[in-house]
């Protein structure tokens, strides 16, 4: 494990917040990309967008002390240590939702579905990359198991090794980020118009969820379902008819469209 990527001095620099920071400025920069493909003003998209990522970084941040809410009543400077806890991966999304549909209400002019088509790929390809901080760093490690993809990890005796759930996130999101965009080519590229209802969001909604199921009772001290997972497990049957509702919209808006 690398938990110091490098040194600045003697100030170290930790391989988990710089992985992280650089997988979601990639993230942004990627999404600015993406605005002209949904037809969303460029400064009004950048606008939201700015606000949606510091809403990210709150939301992956605070959620972390919810569970342990009176040790952070007690001393709130532990909430500005960044060698205690870490960052919410569900924390990050529901931040960033809430904060791009509050901005988008207040201002008027840029559509929140649209706006999260744009996000939801690149919002993949960083937890694809900041699953390896997590890797690096330690943290996030599975349970003890002689699954032939487990590994050791240098922190445990020898002959131990665990399911690396790290690399789990990471591929995952990696495959999900592929299907997307394997939907978008079809969809909005290849037809050369946007869908009228999202498809990528509700479908990346359920494949994130699906995700988090499958991986998540395979992590060190998963003891029973928090509130989020209840809510994860929840969200896919009416996810799953948005998407097909979603889907039939666009396949009757393309009935006319000849596809090569």
């Amino acid at each position: 494990m690398f938990p110091v990527l490098f040194r600045i001095g003697n100030i170290p620099v930790d391989t988990y917040y710089a992985t992280w920071l650089v997988a979601l400025a990639l993230a942004l920069r990627w999404s600015v990309g993406r605005l002209a493909l949904y037809e969303i003003d460029d400064d009004e998209g950048r606008r939201v967008m700015a606000w949606s990522f510091l809403g990210m970084l709150l939301g992956a941040r605070a959620t972390e002390y919810i569970w342990d809410f009176s040790a952070y009543w007690n001393d709130p400077s532990l909430f500005f240590d960044l060698n205690k806890g870490g960052l919410s991966e569900k924390g990050a999304i529901l931040g960033a939702l809430l904060v791009t549909f509050i901005s988008c209400r207040r201002g008027g002019r840029v559509s929140f579905f649209r706006l999260c088509e744009v996000t939801v790929i690149p919002s993949f390809f960083a937890i694809a990359l900041g699953r390896w901080g997590c890797f690096f760093a330690g943290c996030c490690v599975g349970i003890e198991s002689s699954f032939p993809l487990a590994l050791h990890f240098p922190y445990d005796a020898p002959s131990m090794t665990r399911h690396a759930t790290q690399i789990y996130y990471s591929l995952s999101a990696a495959l999900i980020l592929l299907t997307l965009i394997f939907v978008e080519k079809y969809s909005v590229r290849r037809c050369g118009r946007i869908p009228p209802l999202p498809l990528l969001t509700p479908l990346g909604l359920i494949l994130y969820s699906v995700m988090r199921i499958a991986v998540d009772p395979l992590r060190l001290n998963f003891d029973e379902m928090k509130p989020s997972d209840v809510a994860l497990a929840a969200v896919i049957i009416p996810t799953g008819a948005w998407f097909l509702f979603s889907w039939k919209a666009f396949c009757k808006k393309a009935r006319d469209v000849q596809i090569p």
